[in-house]
């Protein structure tokens, strides 16, 4: 019979040891590994957005897609499924990329700019004049310039104020310079409270009104409305 040496039987040893303590280093890894899977949840497809969505854009295949993710890492209110979003109304603004939740979008019963209108503001389209474009979901102050004519007075340029200050805007559009002899003339339609939708229109009908840009941090509060998904 043939006697191994103590070198050959020591590295023998050696090699199931080493096999013996992989094994046991793999196997707790993986243990680990489903514990935590465990503690992160379920995966789920999360829909996030494809591109940037402006406020009032009415959701089709093209806009959203899915993404695999664990439950415990999602807002609470993402919305699972890309069916669940096709045809609804973005209410606001959603960034490349971002998960799509109910906070963004309009019930489904809800469709066009009447849509996304919560409880106690007005959708008002205006005319501007020598104004810039901002895009839908860009917050703007309404200026309106009076002409306080006087011929007492030594002056007579016209008077500013701020109308409204930080409102969203939800389109423009270029229609409005027909018929009014401003080739500069822009439509803006905006989100306003009640009591800036009076202020806006008694300006328009009284003075011209042009808009300024302002930082996102500025943009007035638009109250919350209880969003359901159906």
């Amino acid at each position: 019979m043939l006697r191994r040496s103590p070198r050959a039987l020591a590295l023998r040893t050696a090699a199931v040891i080493v096999t013996i303590a992989t094994a046991a280093v793999v196997g707790s890894d993986l243990a680990a590994l489903h514990r935590r899977a465990g503690d992160l949840g379920p995966e789920v497809d999360a829909v996030v957005a494809r591109h940037d969505l402006a406020v009032g854009t009415t959701l089709d295949p093209s806009d959203v897609s899915v993404r695999a993710v664990h439950t415990s890492q999602l807002p609470d209110d993402v919305i699972v499924g890309r069916g669940e979003v096709l045809g609804r109304v973005v209410a606001a603004p959603v960034l490349r990329s971002d998960f799509v939740t109910a906070r963004h979008l309009t019930p489904r019963r809800r469709t066009g700019l009447d849509g996304i209108v919560p409880p106690r503001m007005r959708a008002i389209r205006v005319t501007v004049s020598e104004a810039l474009r901002p895009r839908a979901g860009a917050a703007v102050d309404i200026l309106a310039s009076f002409d306080t004519h006087d011929t007492a007075s030594v002056s007579d340029s016209p008077t500013t104020v701020v109308v409204a200050e930080g409102v969203l805007v939800l389109g423009t559009d270029a229609h409005a310079s027909a018929g009014t002899g401003r080739g500069d003339a822009l439509g803006v339609t905006l989100l306003v409270s009640r009591d800036d939708a009076a202020s806006l229109a008694d300006a328009q009908a009284n003075g011209v009104l042009t808009l300024a840009l302002v930082p996102p941090e500025e943009a007035a509060p638009i109250p919350r409305s209880k969003r359901s998904r159906s």
